[in-house]
């Protein structure tokens, strides 16, 4: 028995189609968990609230799941304003135990700012978090 091109297209979809159904969907679709998702960050900013053009420490820790510590990872921190034109400002966090990192920096403008945290958790998986910084006050 000879079956059509046509025929065979279709016969051919309804066998894929009844595949992906009895596996769940998932032949295609599997993706590897975000390691960065079980990474807890707090920061704090001293002094708080910040002040454009004075220096600033921004603290990070870093927790896992578990509430343990992540030591070992590699950040950058970057800030950036909602205004077009702005440059952002930039620095390293240094590790300083515990699963603590900082970094000094200067916000250049009074008002709302975006720090992005991104770099390498140990083991080489990558990390990006953003916090939101309101109301940086003008310098007096």
């Amino acid at each position: 028995m000879r079956v059509a091109p046509r025929d065979r297209c279709r016969v051919l979809t309804v066998v894929l189609l009844l595949a992906s159904a009895l596996t769940g969907g998932s032949v295609a679709c599997r993706r590897e968990a975000d390691p960065s998702n079980n990474i807890r960050v707090s920061w704090a900013l001293d002094p708080s609230p910040p002040v454009s053009g004075a220096p600033m420490v921004v603290t990070l820790t870093l927790r896992d799941s578990a509430q343990r510590p992540v030591v070992g990872a590699h950040l950058r921190l970057e800030g950036v304003m909602s205004h077009p034109g702005m440059a952002p400002v930039s620095a390293m966090l240094m590790e300083r135990g515990d699963g603590r990192y900082d970094a000094q920096m200067q916000f250049t403008m009074a008002g709302d700012w975006t720090l992005l945290v991104t770099g390498e958790l140990p083991g080489g998986a990558p990390l990006k978090k953003q916090i939101d910084i309101a109301g940086v006050r003008a310098a007096s």
